[in-house]
């Protein structure tokens, strides 16, 4: 397959997200310097989105649109922004290897001095350890490594193209090795083929071996172009297989295709998922960087919060107790100021004038203010 590459001038490069992204990466910006990836998973979610614009989605992985003044666009855009976790770069081979841009967006991040989490695929990425161990010091790095399972016949039915899982092993040693925080998106979990409790203990012992700290897993989404290649590949790899995902996502012949796997399978994944992180020491959850300043115990409670709605869904709760949570955490995580001080200074009717915060809530952030403080 002949790979091209289009130069091109963006307008804008930080992508700012109403909430940070809890309880799963923490992420509050996002800057990415190219378009299309050479890897081009048939699961991958971007094929079909609104990533490619008004690009075919047949050239996701076969043209990579470059944006040649991404470095001067990040220092300009995070120049002017409040300090939080910016997910960034791109390390895809050939693209890196031509470009670099993403180690001179390393760059930009350091010398602004903003915590950065990278989730990838490339173990290219430990080129660039040296930069990553100085905004580890300076301010905060955590990485994530993108491996679905350890089967070799399901990665080349589902990503053939992407680079080797134990060559995504080794970086996370070397980076683990760093004093950098590591761990695993077990992303997608492909339904009745690696959803498995020998397919997850693969993976989640293998992050234990190389150095990793935690897990973050959830199931297959399908939608559009992507669950149309998606199926393409089931149905080559075991045409039972496209029976069943039918069947899970409650398809019917003629029927809109559902999104998401069922409430109930994904809870059983979660919860499969927490009892073998707990075996083997590791946690199902990103831990979350917390900024220095009279801020952080509001990252801290608000982190609680949003654990409670994944506690939650979980436990299969009503939508409206989750939401009851979400809610709050976005306050508290967006109040300009300390709830801890605003409390010592106006008492519980100033939290309970907040947007999401009634009695209940109310009191469960008082108590951990004794914890956090």
């Amino acid at each position: 397959m002949k790979l091209e590459f289009e130069e091109y001038r963006a307008r804008t490069i930080v992508n700012i997200h109403k909430h940070v992204d809890g309880p799963w990466f923490w992420d509050k910006y996002s800057a990415k310097p190219y378009v299309g990836c050479r890897s081009g998973c048939e699961f991958c979610y971007l094929r079909g989105s609104h990533y490619l614009g008004k690009r075919h989605p047949d050239t996701f992985d076969n043209l990579i649109q470059v944006k040649t003044n991404a470095v001067e666009l990040l220092r300009k855009q995070l120049s002017r922004l409040e300090r939080d976790v910016i997910v960034s770069g791109d390390w895809q081979q050939p693209a890196e290897d031509r470009y670099r841009l993403s180690r001179k967006m390393l760059e930009v991040v350091l010398d602004l001095a903003f915590p950065l989490l990278i989730i990838e695929r490339s173990p290219f990425l430990t080129r660039d350890l040296d930069l990553l161990v100085e905004i580890n010091r300076k301010s905060w790095v955590g990485v994530i490594y993108s491996i679905s399972n350890l089967d070799p016949t399901l990665k080349h039915a589902f990503e053939p193209h992407s680079p080797a899982v134990r060559r995504r092993l080794d970086a996370m040693e070397r980076l683990s090795s760093a004093g950098i925080l590591i761990g695993t998106s077990l992303i997608p979990i492909i339904p009745f083929s690696g959803d498995d409790k020998h397919h997850l203990e693969e993976v989640i012992r293998a992050t234990v071996d190389h150095g990793g700290s935690f897990v973050v897993a959830a199931g297959m989404t399908m939608q559009g172009v992507q669950a149309e290649r998606t199926l393409e590949a089931a149905r080559r790899f075991d045409p039972a297989l496209e029976i069943s995902w039918r069947e899970l996502y409650s398809w019917g012949k003629n029927a809109q295709l559902n999104y998401a796997t069922p409430r109930a399978y994904t809870a059983e994944l979660g919860l499969m998922v927490r009892e073998l992180c707990s075996r083997h020491g590791l946690r199902d959850r990103m831990p979350r960087y917390l900024p220095p300043g009279p801020l952080a115990i509001n990252k801290r409670i608000a982190e609680q919060l949003f654990l409670k709605t994944y506690e939650l869904e979980l436990q299969l709760a009503q939508a409206y107790r989750i939401w009851a949570y979400r809610k709050a955490a976005w306050t508290v995580d967006e109040l300009p100021i300390s709830i801890e001080d605003l409390y010592k200074s106006q008492g519980e009717p100033a939290l309970l004038a907040l947007p999401g915060i009634g009695k209940r809530m109310c009191k469960e952030i008082i108590e951990k203010f004794g914890e956090y403080s």
